[in-house]
């Protein structure tokens, strides 16, 4: 199951755990890819997995811009875009 990336703290520990370098220059270097998913870029809580479902709202369905990581091709974590932007400008979480 992938994690879901809420804090600064927890991306870093992820970066750790995949051995992708500190600017994550050439992930691929490790097998780390990424797939973007979702409709509006937001951070209010509608985005990735949950119980193994997309989290959707509205009709048609809509999510927030998410990031899907993934290494040796098995999803390993989900972080939303817009607190990505957020944890570049210093936000925590």
């Amino acid at each position: 199951m992938s994690k879901r990336i809420d804090s600064a703290v927890q991306l870093r520990r992820l970066a750790n755990e995949l051995r992708v370098r500190d600017n994550w220059h050439e992930p691929d270097e490790q097998e780390v890819t990424a797939v973007v998913h979702g409709t509006d870029f937001d951070n209010a809580g509608f985005w990735g997995h949950y119980k193994d479902e997309l989290v959707t709202i509205g009709d048609p369905p809509r999510q927030e811009i998410w990031v899907e990581l993934f290494q040796d091709g098995k999803p390993v974590a989900e972080i939303n875009l817009a607190t990505l932007f957020a944890m570049a400008t210093g936000y925590e979480g």
